[in-house]
């Protein structure tokens, strides 16, 4: 029995009937409505960013559109794997660019049952990728990548889109290698369970140190606690999901933990400091991988990594 559907199917008949009880989701609603963005903040903090970070505008001519998400608009760690990611794909020499306007892809709302507010969201998404002439999507972020590949469809095809994971396996050739420390690597779930990515992050890591597992990986692994909305919603009862997760990685010895989902990101980040007298350093694979390219102030070799 699959009982996500039904999960969903509950909240979404809560929402429906007006019956929703959760002060956080009905915040979280409202965020979606008003701002355009999960975290609730305005646009112009996402256009500050930008700016600060001088990423390009995304004007139909560069190769890809990097979609920066709501973590990635708004939240500090997101910005970071953000800045990190289009410094590696600068240094790959591959154009891209971000756009002037973006809301969120409506992933929260969907899993916690308000399908007018993914509706609207997703209707508005669509249209502005249409007018942007975005031929490709990279994103860091396996729920946005999820949400517009997969649940769009219901309203609009939206061009193709990828992880930045797997773009960075399809480059690895053209990345630097270097001989770090053990890195255990956690198994988001829309990006395993649902994409069935695994190889490619580890392919990734493999190139800055040795790649472990913990107990639970691939298939079998074990959620951050954020999926399915309930980064948003209330405390948990009981133990923690993120602390039991975090507790295993933390076992391995490990130096560094990686993680390839901003959501996974903000829950270990919290969590590894409570789990563990010492934790090991938390980053994205996009952030290892950037910490091996040459200083800004290097002359950067870029090789010629177009794709066709």
């Amino acid at each position: 029995v699959e009982h996500v559907p039904i999960i969903v199917g509950l909240r979404r008949g809560a929402v429906n009937t007006g019956k929703w009880e959760d002060s956080y989701g009905t915040k979280l609603f409202l965020a979606l409505e008003r701002n355009g963005n999960a975290l609730g903040f305005s646009s112009a903090e996402r256009d500050k960013f930008i700016a600060k970070e001088h990423l390009p505008i995304f004007n139909g001519t560069q190769e890809y559109c990097l979609w920066l998400g709501c973590m990635g608009a708004y939240d500090p760690q997101g910005r970071e794997i953000i800045a990190a990611f289009a410094r590696v794909m600068q240094h790959l020499g591959t154009t891209f660019g971000v756009l002037q306007k973006e809301k969120c892809t409506g992933d929260p709302a969907r899993r916690l049952g308000n399908d007018l507010i993914f509706q609207q969201l997703a209707e508005a998404n669509l249209e502005t990728l249409k007018q942007s002439k975005t031929k490709k999507i990279v994103s860091i972020c396996p729920h946005c990548v999820r949400t517009i590949s997969t649940d769009y469809r219901e309203h609009g095809q939206a061009p193709p889109i990828e992880h930045h994971t797997e773009f960075l396996a399809r480059h690895a050739n053209a990345l630097p290698k270097s001989n770090g420390e053990n890195i255990v690597y956690h198994d988001p779930c829309y990006l395993g369970r649902y994409r069935n990515v695994y190889d490619e992050p580890r392919a990734v890591l493999s190139l800055s140190g040795q790649v472990i597992d913990p107990p639970r990986s691939r298939e079998r692994s074990f959620c951050c606690g954020a999926g399915g909305g309930l980064a948003f919603l209330g405390e948990e009862q009981g133990e923690r999901v993120s602390h039991n997760r975090a507790r295993e990685l933390a076992a391995t010895g490990a130096g560094t933990v990686a993680a390839a989902c901003p959501f996974c990101n903000t829950m270990l980040r919290d969590a590894l400091p409570a789990v563990s007298p010492s934790p090991p350093k938390l980053l994205d694979v996009a952030q290892i991988v950037a910490a091996s390219l040459p200083a800004k102030n290097e002359k950067i070799g870029r090789a010629s990594c177009r794709e066709r």
